[in-house]
């Protein structure tokens, strides 16, 4: 009871950050405005573009162009991001963002809106939403204290939910009452919010210096400089992978949903259930932005991931409403506490340097997981599972005995099965999490004549009496020794150092070298 009350207590209101961190806060508040502004913008072009057309293929197509070239480019816009000023990226980035809107807005006044105009504005706001996702992604890290960095990514996801769960309400609202143009005005208005909140700030920039030890690398070497990051600790390895998974059946899902519940109900009732799931979302980024995820992350991950599939499960099990909301709220309850515990092991994990190099091939890898789920649920539901569980199908007197048969049962079979794979994909990998403790303690800090910049983490080590040599990603340092390390290093200990074999230093972590030393 003691050690409950005490985790509790160490629990904070995710509006305490906002009152700690000034610079957080504006960047915050501008980029949440510009957020719910976009998705507004979204479902108003995806309602006109249907009312216009009346065909999903042209509906499909935006989409299209809303996702896949951002996710293509994201590697080259994550070099980019760790080599140009990221305050100016976002600011640049929402200026042409905010043009965009501004042309969609004077076209549909002169009544010379055109569907491929939709197109052509769909591709380049990718393109500026992929500068912006990884900017925001590398920024977060300088603009908080790291124990800090789950709650801020908790509030980044409150944002995202409220304009997911407002959006569509507030798009079909403003539409009816002040049309497209309205609501392109509006969004347009917020851009202004986020500019201005952003020139208030400062935004520590990446050193120069942490560039692969070279004067000038390449481009590409940038790129690969970020897969090279992930692929030399296995961790990183299983959690990209695992997260890859993850985001694959989300995407199977998102298209799932809709035909499950038509199947035996009411556009109201999906409705009513895509609110339940919306409700999920908020409420899970409450609880990751009060939690703030500081320890065993990648146990966390895979406890909420596991809950996720869980709440497929429920969901694929019966042609019930009630019975879907409820999982479909705990799968969407667990979705923030996911995408925040991951995104916080990158950040924490990866050289502030050397973020949006990493981040965009996590970016890349994910979004290609949410692609192939996209495409990959249809064919496997209509072709494959809808006959094998239609009356007298292949699987109609097993499988059709618990789940039922007939329209919809082979989408909500395939439902159950990602649940099902998430669900032994985590309870397998819990059996190893001890081996992933690392990720908590992320990299350390060196703090050199006011400048942070990042030793390698350090190594665990089971023998006191062993040395170990921590090599340091700075040129004008030599490698900094740790004699007789704890098998447990935190934060909070002292260590012994000694720098180039001379001077020893016994500090807490971050350890405060002299350049000079």
């Amino acid at each position: 009871m003691n050690a409950l009350t005490s985790r509790l207590s160490k629990w904070k209101s995710p509006f305490q950050l906002l009152g700690e961190s000034r610079h957080f806060t504006l960047f915050w508040i501008g980029q949440s405005l510009s957020e719910i502004g976009n998705r507004l913008t979204g479902f108003g072009l995806g309602i006109w573009v249907y009312q216009n057309t009346h065909a999903v293929a042209q509906l499909s197509l935006v989409l299209f162009f809303t996702t896949l070239p951002g996710v293509l480019m994201t590697p080259f816009v994550g070099a980019l991001v760790d080599r140009w000023n990221r305050q100016r990226i976002i600011l640049i980035s929402d200026i042409v963002a905010a043009l965009i809107t501004l042309a969609l807005a004077l076209l549909l006044l002169n009544h010379n809106l055109q569907i491929w105009h939709t197109y052509v504005s769909a591709f380049f706001t990718s393109v500026c939403g992929s500068f912006q996702m990884l900017t925001k992604g590398a920024v977060l890290p300088m603009l908080v204290p790291k124990p800090e960095i789950g709650r801020a990514n908790g509030l980044i996801q409150l944002s995202s939910a409220v304009g997911q769960v407002a959006a569509p309400g507030l798009a079909g609202l403003f539409i009816t009452y002040i049309h497209l143009e309205g609501l392109l005005w509006i969004d347009f208005s917020t851009y202004f919010v986020a500019f201005f909140t952003l020139l208030l700030i400062h935004i520590p920039q990446p050193d120069p210096r942490a560039r692969l030890g070279k004067a000038n690398p390449s481009l590409i070497d940038d790129v690969a400089y970020g897969w090279q990051t992930i692929s030399s600790k296995i961790v990183l390895i299983v959690v990209l992978v695992f997260m890859a998974l993850h985001f694959f059946m989300s995407g199977m899902t998102n298209v799932l949903i809709n035909p499950l519940i038509l199947s035996f109900s009411s556009e109201a009732s999906f409705g009513a259930v895509m609110s339940v799931a919306g409700a999920g979302m908020v409420f899970g980024s409450i609880t990751m932005s009060i939690w703030g995820g500081e320890k065993n992350r990648f146990a966390a991950l895979l406890g909420f991931a596991a809950l996720n599939g869980i709440g497929l499960i429920i969901t694929g099990l019966k042609p019930s409403i009630p019975l879907i909301s409820f999982g479909v709220f705990l799968s969407f309850w667990s979705l923030p506490l996911i995408l925040g515990t991951n995104q916080t092991i990158w950040q924490t994990n990866i050289d502030k340097n050397a973020q949006g190099r990493v981040l965009s091939m996590v970016g890349m890898m994910t979004g290609l997981g949410v692609a192939f789920g996209n495409l990959s649920a249809s064919p496997l539901a209509d072709r494959v599972l809808e006959p094998m569980l239609s009356k007298g199908g292949l699987l109609a007197d097993t499988v059709g005995l618990l789940l039922g048969t007939g329209d919809g049962r082979g989408i909500g079979f395939l439902i159950v099965i990602e649940g099902l794979v998430l669900l032994l994909v985590s309870a397998s990998l819990y059996n190893y999490h001890h081996h992933f403790k690392n990720l908590d303690a992320g990299l350390v800090d060196l703090d050199i004549e006011g400048e942070t910049q990042t030793l390698k983490q350090l190594p665990q080590v089971d023998q006191p009496d062993v040395s170990v040599v921590v090599e340091a990603d700075i040129e004008k340092l030599q490698p900094l020794e740790i004699l007789q390390p704890k098998s447990d290093l935190s934060h909070d200990e002292s260590v012994v150092v000694e720098v180039n074999n001379e001077a020893q230093i016994e500090s807490p972590i971050p350890i405060v070298v002299d350049r000079d030393t």
